[in-house]
């Protein structure tokens, strides 16, 4: 008995310090969250300029396959890479990750939208512009997702700071 009274203290102080990690890693991987998010939506903008001038079409692609997926899946490793124990925490990360997911398949679309649609429709091809129709309501429906996953995390995230 009088062993486990002597290790009581160790445990505590034990799983003090898992919190107290806990609670630096979370702050440390918003911090992490909001300098990605920021130069990710300065890359997407900068694309999105690209994309609607003709001239820069395929300077827009390359940067959308060859650097913001990419990039994408870089910063969720960054966001996975924080070892979290408290449970509100690992929700929050959770949430970070789907967002990452969300706009790394909207990417994808807007990829393929361009890559395939970059053309005119000189026989006037009604099937085309059904496969265009729904290329634009698969994107526009994937931007609602991104939209609507990242109000989670920021939801989550104020959630947790109030507690």
């Amino acid at each position: 008995m009088r062993r486990i009274m002597f290790l009581a203290p160790f445990i505590l102080l034990f799983l003090g310090a898992c919190s107290s990690e806990s609670q630096e890693n979370y702050t440390q991987m918003l911090g992490a969250f909001e300098r990605n998010d920021t130069e990710l939506n300065t890359k997407l903008d900068d694309t999105a300029k690209n994309i609607s001038s003709e001239a820069n079409r395929d300077k827009a692609l390359k940067s959308i396959n060859e650097d913001i997926i990419p990039g994408v899946g870089d910063f969720r490793q960054t966001i996975n890479n924080y070892t979290l124990t408290d449970e509100n925490h690992v929700t929050v990360q959770d949430a970070m990750i789907d967002y990452l997911n969300e706009v790394e398949d909207l990417m994808e679309l807007y990829s393929d939208f361009n890559e395939e649609f970059f053309f005119v429709n000189p026989l006037g091809d009604d099937s085309i512009d059904e496969k265009l129709s729904s290329a634009l309501e698969d994107i526009n429906a994937q931007e609602e997702d991104v939209s609507a996953a990242k109000v989670k995390v920021n939801q989550l995230i104020g959630d947790n700071q109030t507690e």
